[in-house]
C-alpha cells in the first residue's frame, strides 16, 4: 500500500509520548493544512482522525488489549451477576419455629412449596442447572428421621405469585414427634421490583408454612 508523506509521519508520531505527540502534530497538521481554506477546522480534522489512527495502531500492537469476546463472555458475566446477588448483595432475616409434623413430613412439604431440587434434578436442570445454584449458595442434605439442611435461590406461588426470587437456608432437626425448624430467608437488594416489601412477605409464607 502506498503511503502518503502525511501518514507515514502520522504513524511514526503515533508510538511517542503525548508531549512529544503533540509538537510534531502540530508540525504535520501545519504542513498539510497549508492553502486551506479554514485552516483551524482543516487542523482540527486531521487531528482527530490522527487520534483514531493512533488508537488502532495502539489496539493493534498490544498482545494483551483485551478483546469483546472476553469481555462480553457469558458465562463470566452470568457467574459474577449471580455472586453479587445471593451472596454479596443480600439482606437476609433469622427464622425459627417448630412444626407438629415429623421431620419427613415437613421436608416433603417444604420441597414442594419453595421449589427446592434435589442434587440429582440439579445436574439436568438447563441453563446454568447445577453451577448457577452453587453460585447462589447450594446445600441439600439429607438424614432421613433425623435432619435436613437446604440453602437455595426460591420461589413460592404466595409470594408476590411465584414471580419474584429470594433465598431460605432452612435445617430441619427432629423434635420429639415434630420437627425443629431454623434458618434464614434472604432477599437481594439488586431485585429489580425493589427489595423492602420482599422480606415480610416472605416471614408471612413460612409462619403459614410451619
Amino acid at each position: 500500500m502506498k503511503r502518503t508523506p502525511y501518514l507515514a509521519a502520522l504513524l511514526l508520531v503515533a508510538p511517542l509520548q503525548p508531549a512529544r505527540a503533540d509538537v510534531l502534530d502540530g508540525l504535520i497538521f501545519g504542513v498539510k493544512c497549508m492553502g486551506a481554506t479554514d485552516r483551524k477546522a482543516c487542523e482540527e480534522q486531521a487531528r482527530r482522525e490522527a487520534d483514531e489512527t493512533r488508537e488502532r495502531v495502539r489496539q493493534q500492537s498490544s498482545p494483551s488489549a483485551p478483546t469483546m469476546t472476553n469481555l462480553d463472555s457469558p458465562e463470566d458475566t452470568l457467574g459474577k451477576k449471580i455472586y453479587r446477588n445471593w451472596r454479596k448483595n443480600v439482606v437476609c432475616n433469622p427464622f425459627s419455629t417448630r412444626s407438629v409434623r415429623d421431620v419427613d413430613s415437613t421436608y416433603v412439604q417444604v420441597m414442594s412449596r419453595y421449589s427446592f431440587v434435589t442434587p440429582n434434578q440439579a445436574k439436568v436442570q438447563s441453563g446454568t442447572g447445577e453451577a448457577g445454584l452453587y453460585i447462589a449458595g447450594y446445600l441439600h442434605e439429607t438424614a432421613p428421621g433425623a435432619l435436613y439442611r437446604l440453602e437455595q435461590v426460591v420461589h413460592s406461588p404466595d409470594v408476590a405469585n411465584g414471580r419474584r426470587q429470594y433465598k431460605l437456608r432452612l435445617d430441619l432437626a427432629r423434635d420429639g414427634s415434630g420437627t425443629r425448624v431454623t434458618g434464614e430467608y434472604c432477599v437481594t437488594t439488586d431485585d429489580p421490583a425493589g427489595w423492602r416489601d420482599l422480606p415480610a412477605k416472605i416471614r408471612l409464607s413460612l409462619d403459614n408454612t410451619f
